[in-house]
């Protein structure tokens, strides 16, 4: 009989540190905070040892569970009761500002509340996201009705308040719509977008419907990346950070290469990844590249994907700028 040799232990062990890591990249991801805590308490038990912290985050995850298998009922109210206690606390010091004219960037409490409420609003719209991609119903049904809602509210309030909301439309490529079974129905969309500067400090701000459907879809997902790498950009020059990879970036026009090989190619690989794990993620994408492939291959998949991606990219940033001639 073999003995299982030390290359294979190695190995085996290697195999499972990159499964954990995958699954820690994949619940960060999804902003899966309670999946995070699951995992830490299962990497506490195969410990051998655990330090004091490991002990006491262990003992206080086992007792909640505990709880929550007892008398999940109970639990359900405490927290509600919890989350209505604070949001009254939250909202009532708003009200208080408000009635004193207090201004949010001269006041730390105002500025404190504000940000919670919008932290609160972003966790649950984030939670109503995950589930949704998981097929529950009543998170797309979630989804639905508070998008429109949402929706509605804008297409008022950009009309009454438009240059409240210029600073993060002009910069922004797309804007929350409602829309209709008939095509011809806007929502006044095109005084919505005059009165806001929609994407006008964009750089892929003249994004349209291109010939095929898959250029769509991957205009659409590289100009809403080149928003996430531009606002780390600006940031990185605004803080002074040097040490920042975003600092040396160049600015996009006539630099797409550069913006690929800085971030975009690999995040590029990581939604097709995602979309590979997920086809729900994005499944109107998923369904073109299967459809321009003949249902090929994944690595062919791949690779057209990266095709559009880059060739987008390169549209979004246009030609480099050349240095006016001496004379």
């Amino acid at each position: 009989m073999n003995k299982p040799s030390a290359k294979n232990d190695d190995d085996e062990y290697l195999k499972s540190l990159i499964a954990e890591n995958e699954k820690w990249s994949e619940l960060i991801y999804r902003q899966d905070a309670v999946g995070r805590r699951y995992l830490m308490a299962e990497q506490f038990r195969r410990s051998p040892k655990l330090h004091k912290e490991g002990l006491d985050f262990l003992r206080e995850f086992d007792a909640e569970r505990k709880r929550f298998l007892r008398d999940p009922e109970s639990v359900a109210r405490k927290g509600i009761a919890m989350i209505h206690q604070g949001l009254m606390l939250i909202e009532t010091l708003i009200h208080e500002k408000r009635a004193q004219n207090v201004s949010v960037d001269k006041d730390r409490a105002l500025r404190l509340a504000v940000s919670m409420l919008s932290s609160v609003a972003t966790r649950v719209r984030n939670d109503y996201i995950r589930y949704a991609e998981d097929g529950l119903p009543w998170a797309c049904v979630a989804i639905f009705t508070e998008a429109k809602l949402l929706a509605g509210a804008f297409s008022r309030l950009a009309i009454a308040w438009p240059e409240h909301f210029r600073q993060c439309a002009e910069e922004s490529l797309t804007m929350p719509s409602l829309r209709a079974r008939n095509p011809n129905f806007t929502c006044d969309a095109e005084a919505i977008i005059s009165s806001i500067h929609l994407a006008e400090k964009h750089p892929a701000g003249n994004i349209h419907d291109n010939r095929s459907r898959i250029g769509a879809l991957c205009h659409l997902f590289m100009a809403e990346i080149v928003d996430v790498l531009e606002y780390h950009r600006q940031w990185a020059r605004q803080e002074n950070r040097a040490e920042s990879k975003w600092f040396n970036l160049p600015e996009l026009k006539g630099n797409a290469k550069a913006w690929w090989k800085a971030d975009l190619k690999k995040l590029v690989h990581r939604e097709f990844d995602w979309m590979k794990k997920y086809p729900r993620h994005n499944p109107a994408l998923w369904r073109e590249l299967e459809k321009i492939t003949d249902h090929g291959t994944l690595s062919a998949r791949r690779v057209a994907f990266e095709k559009y991606c880059f060739n987008k990219l390169e549209q979004i940033a246009g030609r480099p700028v050349l240095p006016a001639s001496a004379g």
